[in-house]
């Protein structure tokens, strides 16, 4: 069994349950049911079959026309019926896995409830509650009442021809409640459902681009007022440098104004963290092409409309102040705060951080962005692809978010980036927080005697 806190209060999915979500993980894709509502969509919306080829001419120039905007970082309007199209064709597939996965963390870790009431804001054609009904059909346990707000006509429109229908394939596990139409930047908390257990801004708040980040976080605090005692925000946004960087911001401010960052950041000195370079994000594995990813592709630089990766940057907020890992750094422990690596250049030393990134580099030389919540440097824990033995492979096990201890890494700073390295040798020690060692572990001296290294090494 797994999401079981110690109240019983939480969702609770059986091993049958569990089996399947992770079969459906370990080759994702949009399930059947799903591609067929769209398809039907598209027909009803065009009047001609889904696959025409005029049909798919104007759907990928509004891909294209969509991914240029994106890139020169201006907004994507959503006010005519192609670009709605366009993004349930490319954009869609990958945004439904990609929330799954996280709705799949959020049950694991205890925080979904036997029945939750989901609020998402800025929904969009309904990526958010297609994947909720997706996820808890499949493990065949939970219920849900689905609320979401949009402004534009068209995706309201798509919204009510796939949402509801999805919900009936599944078995009307998940209520769909009538859609809200605003605009998430003129919201009032009073104009929202209360009791909100799972409060969702899913690439949106990148869009608001008329709005400071102090701004995004005063809205997001205010509508965090129809959110459960003990319910938690989940805010997304793609992994790109700009939107993954502005998001860190965007939750440090939050956490200013007074919710718990649950995950993935842990604190474990105690201080508040600087993210004005902090670009992490995760990754998932690559989604199977729809059918109409795969009619799109068809012909001359079919790549451009072929999307399946998943990276992400996300954070879960909370009001009850819980977090992931609760671990802080023992009075007297002799670690080094990553902020302080200037002082350490060249010499081995202990530090404890949470991994922020899966593999970074290659099969040789592998790379890991680490944080312990002070460094105001980029810092990086790197297996040098001369190393041999155990500590290969010791940062593979941790998940994303986890916090490891290091005992005995050189550190090395990278001025062609601006950042330490953190490099792990054949006698380094690699310890996950919550090994049987315990948090009494690792009171030795910051720096190993004798450990100066030649700085050409």
């Amino acid at each position: 069994m797994i999401g079981r806190r110690p109240d019983g209060g939480s969702l609770a999915v059986d091993e049958a349950g569990r089996e399947r979500q992770l079969a459906f993980f370990r080759n994702p894709g949009v399930p059947g049911y799903l591609q067929e509502l769209v398809e039907s969509y598209i027909a009803k919306k065009t009047a001609k079959p889904w696959d025409d080829a005029t049909v798919l001419d104007r759907m990928k120039n509004a891909i294209l026309a969509q991914k240029s905007q994106y890139w020169k970082e201006r907004q994507v309007s959503y006010r005519k019926a192609y670009p709605v199209l366009g993004y349930l064709a490319y954009h869609a597939p990958v945004y439904l896995v990609q929330f799954e996965h996280i709705l799949w963390q959020i049950v694991g870790r205890g925080l979904a409830k036997p029945h939750m009431r989901i609020l998402d804001l800025g929904t969009g054609p309904g990526v958010v509650p297609l994947a909720v009904i997706d996820l808890f059909g499949r493990i065949g346990t939970g219920t849900a009442d689905i609320y979401a707000v949009e402004r534009s006509e068209e995706h309201f429109e798509a919204y009510n021809a796939l949402v509801p229908a999805a919900a009936a394939a599944m078995g009307d596990r998940v209520r769909v409640e009538k859609l809200i139409r605003a605009d998430i930047g003129a919201l009032a908390a009073k104009d929202l459902p209360g009791e909100i257990d799972l409060m969702v801004f899913s690439n949106v708040l990148g869009e608001l681009r008329q709005m400071s980040i102090d701004q995004r976080a005063d809205l997001v605090a205010a509508l965090a007022e129809r959110l459960a005692p003990d319910g938690t925000i989940v805010i997304v946004e793609p992994a790109d440098l700009a939107n993954a960087t502005a998001m860190r911001q965007t939750v440090r401010a939050i956490a200013d104004r007074g919710l718990t960052v649950f995950s993935p950041c842990s604190f474990i000195w105690g201080t508040a963290c600087n993210p004005a370079r902090c670009w992490t994000f995760e990754q998932k594995g690559d989604i199977r092409p729809t059918r109409l990813m795969e009619r799109l592709a068809e012909g001359k630089d079919g790549y451009r409309f072929i999307n399946v990766d998943i990276k992400y940057a996300s954070a879960l907020l909370r009001k009850d102040a819980s977090v992931q890992h609760a671990y802080r750094v023992p009075p007297g422990a002799k670690f080094a705060r990553l902020s302080h690596l200037r002082q350490h250049r060249d010499k081995k030393i202990n530090v404890v951080a949470a991994l922020m990134s899966a593999n970074l580099g290659d099969n040789r030389t592998k790379v890991y962005k680490v944080c312990d919540g002070t460094p105001a440097d980029q810092v990086y824990a790197v297996v040098p692809a001369t190393l041999r033995g155990t500590n290969r492979d010791a940062l593979e096990g941790p998940a994303y978010g986890d916090i490891v201890r290091l005992y005995g890494v050189l550190v090395r700073f990278n001025k062609d980036h601006n950042a330490y390295n953190l490099v792990v040798l054949p006698g380094t020690r690699v310890e996950p927080v919550g090994s049987p060692q315990g948090e009494g572990a690792g009171t030795g001296p910051t720096e190993i005697p004798g450990s100066r290294r030649p700085a050409g090494d």
